[in-house]
């Protein structure tokens, strides 16, 4: 788990109760289920999910109709995403939410894509690692401080040779590709159209920064 949790954030309990419900409740699609496990993995342009069910200690098929609304499961997790930005630091990149019918759910999050393969080996349809470009859209949205970005994401970044869009404390703003955007305490603000920006104006060390983001 990370530092990005939500702490006694009331949007989590609700949330956990509205899925317990949905799930457990008299006409819940899960009676008869000891824990429902949800995955969802969070990328620029779309979430990755998967689902587990079990009775006692074993796991039992989980079809189509087996599953959260949207409403209480993503909508909610997306909520959960942005509460728990921090300015310069990011937000969680996957989310496992634990349900039993019989006590409080549970909320983890990850610094990371847990994903899973397939017996075979192979990655399950659109479980494969996200490249540089998913993980540029994920940080323009969440920016980040070169510092705070995870090694495991700076190694993508290097091995496509793309430069990441950064968080910038002298202007509280996401600068990437020549663009600024202002960021708030839940993310970038996309209402507001971007500045370009002028190098030869930049004040302080951001000024040199995107020369020597791959110099080790």
């Amino acid at each position: 788990m990370t530092s990005f949790e939500l702490g006694e954030d009331p949007w989590v309990g609700s949330g956990l109760y509205r899925l317990q419900e949905e799930a457990f409740g008299n006409s819940g699609f899960a009676l008869g289920a000891s824990e429902l496990i949800d995955v969802l993995v969070h990328r620029s342009s779309s979430t990755f999910w998967r689902g587990r069910m079990y009775q006692g200690g074993s796991r039992v098929p989980r079809g189509s109709t087996f599953h959260f609304s949207d409403d209480s499961l993503t909508a909610w997790l997306d909520e959960c995403h942005v509460r728990a930005y921090k300015l310069g630091l990011g937000t969680w990149t996957t989310a496992e939410v634990h349900i039993y019918p019989d006590r409080p759910g549970r909320l983890e999050l990850f610094e990371e894509e847990l994903l899973e393969r397939m017996p075979d080996g192979h990655w399950y349809p659109g479980a494969r690692p996200s490249g540089a470009s998913a993980w540029a859209q994920q940080l323009l949205a969440f920016p980040r401080s070169k510092d705070s970005i995870p090694r495991w994401m700076w190694d993508i970044f290097r091995a496509e040779d793309v430069s990441p869009p950064l968080y910038n404390p002298e202007f509280n703003s996401v600068d990437w590709k020549n663009r600024r955007r202002p960021v708030t305490d839940r993310g970038t603000d996309f209402t507001v159209e971007p500045t370009i920006i002028d190098p030869s104006l930049e004040p302080g060390v951001f000024a040199k920064i995107g020369r020597k983001l791959f110099g080790g």
